[in-house]
């Protein structure tokens, strides 16, 4: 039986060398785009911080420039105040009441003003420490995946340097001719496997029922024989 012969065992000890190796070739292949959609995520969630902290110093700084123009306008109803014990005239004195009076009602809308800034402030305070709280939790537990993606990449690059060593051992202790059917073999193909077994009279590769000389030549003449609808090499497992 060919699955029994010594050659056929390390043959199928190299195809399943090479089939590891694609796996994880194919897996270090597609880290750098899961890299970059963790890092995106990073960058989003890094953002939407600075988004509620940036609303919170926005109205900060309107408030201190509230209190600064409160503080400006208070300063200039005091000069019109001693402008008023210096003058004579009625006149003069009624236009500074009325100046005074006007800056007196400015000065109630900025601090109405300021109220309704400063009740923002504390409601954007809580927002933006919830979110720093929460935001930051899930930008950790991301980070720790990217660690994790690069450590992964770090071990997927030596197993694949471990494998290449081992399945160049592989190609040394299976006779030529059937390594060359080998190597035939995996060029046709675009994916593994390339060695399948027979289940059902039908190829475990490409699903499809092989014909009866394939299955005499693999159980009556033992040969190395190849899948005539896919190409595959089969054998029959007993």
């Amino acid at each position: 039986m060919l699955s029994n012969n010594a050659e056929f065992k390390n043959l199928l000890l190299l195809h399943s060398r090479d089939r590891r190796s694609k796996s994880l070739e194919n897996e270090l292949q597609n880290l750098p785009k899961a890299m970059a959609a963790l890092d995106h995520s990073i960058a989003i969630e890094k953002e939407s911080i600075a988004i509620a902290t940036t609303e919170l110093r926005t109205l900060e700084t309107r408030n201190k420039t509230l209190e600064g123009e409160i503080t400006s306008i208070g300063e200039q109803i005091i000069r019109q105040k001693n402008k008023q014990l210096e003058v004579k005239k009625n006149e003069e004195y009624q236009a500074l009441e009325n100046e005074i009076a006007n800056l007196a009602s400015k000065a109630n809308e900025k601090e109405d003003e300021q109220i309704e800034v400063l009740i923002k402030i504390d409601d954007a305070r809580q927002t933006a420490k919830i979110a720093e709280e929460k935001i930051t939790l899930r930008v950790i537990d991301l980070e720790k995946q990217r660690v994790e993606l690069d450590d992964r990449e770090n071990e997927l690059k030596q197993n694949i340097e471990e494998l290449s060593q081992e399945i160049s051992l592989s190609r040394t202790e299976v006779e030529v001719p059937m390594l060359e059917v080998y190597d035939r073999t995996k060029k046709i193909l675009t994916k593994p496997p390339y060695i399948a077994p027979i289940e059902d009279q039908k190829c475990s590769g490409c699903n499809l029922r092989v014909s009866n000389d394939v299955i005499s030549s693999v159980l009556v003449e033992q040969k190395l024989t190849q899948c005539d609808q896919c190409g595959r090499i089969v054998y029959v497992e007993r």
